[in-house]
């Protein structure tokens, strides 16, 4: 019997084989980010001890404590699980295994889960990282309940997402075991493998996906077995539009799905899990997308043009996972095409000022006139916070501080303000008439007018009406209209979003326009600066949902960011979507 293969359908064999053979050597290639056996635990002080079958997890006043605060991470990369809420005996490591050796790793040790969950903390890197490219996640699960649906395992998503970034579970209607995603056009998809699940049986799944740039799509390929077969039963992938996983900072939980807090948040009532591995790859750095600067972690963005160049200013968070703010210095960078930035280092230090806090170097802006640079900052000192100035000849330094020991600003010169740190965060325009102003503050703003030499108040103090303060305020002038973007605490929602108001007059009054952008990725503040260079308009600020080079971000861990900012034919500024991607073409 002779067979015919016509040549349209050798070539979609070919092209079929060689995607599956590109998606199985990603695979091979996927970095091992997190992986958890339950055999060992570590304390405090980084000694790694073998699990006990009946012992808990321990903490004290809700922060891990020894002798078992964490299950440790096998891969090396520091990414531990830690009890985030359990009741009495609510997850205890057990001595029933799905399998007891492979691959030459003895196995002693699952994880009991009764309506208990565990994390990885934003201390670690896990919550942060990139898996765009490629992300792959192996697992055992046992499920004693088929009445109700459970998620295992997710990493949660931004607010207001109904499901987590990516959950496996049990969906107790198709009585089967899933995987779901939410995708990057916002629709969540969930598939399922494998034959009916079992009651008390251990299973091994194995999710995966590969995003090819080239057509924009990710392949997701989800497999399950018993534990004790060799061969995964075959499964049919699925494709879809975008990114194999949308970049945004979430805690990775054991024992729910997403969001949490809520009576029903497809909680594990009783099942197991054991041999977690994570594995995963982010697409290739493209230059110009967020964050914008990559060698440390900066925040509080203030942005200059001057001579063709655009002088950007950040504080330095040097903070470690976990700790409150450490700035102790202001950095610089330049650029003349807003992709390619020079860092110029440390051009001021909180420890330059007189009497100054040495970790305070907080928000601050640097303006030009007349050939000298005039750098305003947020310090504190004892007794509270103060505003100041630093100059110099150059648009990188160095700067000296202008009056020592005469703050332009003190604490004690705003007392009906909402906040008790209110004098922070000055934003300084200079007006069409030469004017110099200062508007700065933290629950309320305030304005003053400032002496033509720069360093010195000229006139009365007064408190300006906004909607929704919360602090940094950046001023700008485009045509005839005076814009005042800040960042904002719309009542009942947290964390800090940017809102704007608009006014004919630089003192008012003004009119408030709204909300320009969501929160930040990650962290509770956002801080805007906005410029024009070149015909075009930019719109700066800072993001604790970013890693860096592996590094875990965070709320004093923030990262630099830009957008383009439009405005529409009447002068109002247009809704900024916040992204990775940035000014990338």
């Amino acid at each position: 019997m002779k067979v015919s293969i016509s040549s349209k359908n050798l070539k979609i064999g070919i092209v079929f084989s060689l995607l599956l053979f590109n998606v199985h050597i990603s695979f091979a290639q996927n970095r091992l980010i997190a992986h958890w056996s339950f055999e060992n635990i570590q304390s405090l002080d980084g000694t790694i001890i073998p699990t006990k079958s009946g012992s808990i997890l321990t903490q004290k006043d809700s922060k891990p404590a020894d002798p078992s605060p964490f299950i440790n991470d096998e891969s090396g990369n520091g990414n531990l699980l830690e009890v985030k809420k359990q009741k009495a005996e609510s997850m205890i490591f057990s001595s029933d295994v799905p399998f007891s050796t492979r691959n030459g790793q003895e196995n002693k040790r699952s994880l009991e889960i009764k309506s208990g969950e565990f994390q990885v903390s934003f201390h670690r890197s896990l919550p942060y990282l990139d898996l765009s490219k490629s992300w792959e996640i192996e697992l055992s699960l046992k499920t004693n309940l088929l009445g109700t649906e459970q998620v295992f395992l997710t990493k949660e998503g931004a607010k207001g997402q109904l499901v987590g970034d990516v959950s496996i579970g049990f969906d107790n209607m198709q009585k089967r075991y899933f995987v779901e995603v939410f995708c990057s056009d916002n629709i969540p998809r969930r598939i399922f493998a494998g034959n009916e699940v079992k009651a008390g049986q251990w299973y091994d799944l194995r999710a995966h996906t590969f995003y090819d740039e080239k057509t924009d799509s990710t392949t997701l390929n989800f497999e399950v077995k018993l534990s004790s077969n060799l061969k995964f039963e075959e499964a049919e992938p699925i494709s879809f539009m975008g990114s194999a996983m949308k970049n945004n900072a979430g805690l990775w939980i054991i024992g729910r799905g997403y969001p949490g807090g809520f009576p029903n948040s497809l909680a594990v009532l009783d099942g197991g899990i054991d041999e977690v591995k994570i594995s995963g790859e982010a697409l290739p750095r493209v230059q110009g997308q967020n964050p914008i600067f990559t060698d440390t972690f900066t925040a509080d963005p203030a942005a200059l043009v001057f001579n063709d160049t655009v002088y950007v200013y950040v504080g330095h968070d040097k903070a470690s996972p976990g700790e409150w703010f450490n700035m102790p210095e202001w950095l610089c960078y330049s650029s003349s095409d807003m992709i390619n930035w020079t860092p110029h280092g440390s051009v001021l230090k909180a420890s330059d000022f007189l009497n100054a806090n040495s970790k305070s170097a907080w928000a601050a802006q640097v303006v030009e006139k007349d050939g000298k640079f005039y750098f305003y900052v947020t310090l504190d000192r004892p007794e509270g916070h103060f505003i100041t100035v630093a100059v110099s000849d150059k648009p990188t330094g160095p700067f000296v501080e202008a009056t020592p020991g005469q703050p332009l600003i003190t604490d004690d010169m705003t007392m009906d303000s909402h906040r008790a740190n209110s004098d922070i965060d000055p934003t300084v325009f200079i007006d069409d008439d030469g004017t110099p102003w200062m508007m700065w503050g933290n629950g309320d703003f305030y304005m003053v007018k400032l002496n033509r030499n720069m360093v010195e108040v000229d006139g009365e103090i007064t408190k300006v009406p906004f909607r929704n303060v919360a602090e940094g305020p950046w001023i700008f002038k485009r045509g005839d209209i005076y814009y005042n973007v800040y960042a904002a605490d719309a009542p009942g929602v947290q964390p800090e979003q940017i809102a704007y108001a608009s006014a004919s007059n630089v003192t008012g009054p003004w009119t408030y326009e709204g909300l320009l952008t969501g929160p930040a990725k990650h962290g509770f503040t956002i801080h805007p600066a906005v410029i024009e260079f070149k015909d075009q308009w930019y719109f700066f600020y800072h993001d604790g949902g970013y890693d860096l080079n592996g590094a875990p971000g965070g709320d004093t861990r923030r990262q630099v960011c830009l957008e383009y900012l439009y405005f529409d034919d009447n002068g109002k500024i247009k809704p900024i979507e916040l992204t990775q991607k940035g000014i990338v073409k």
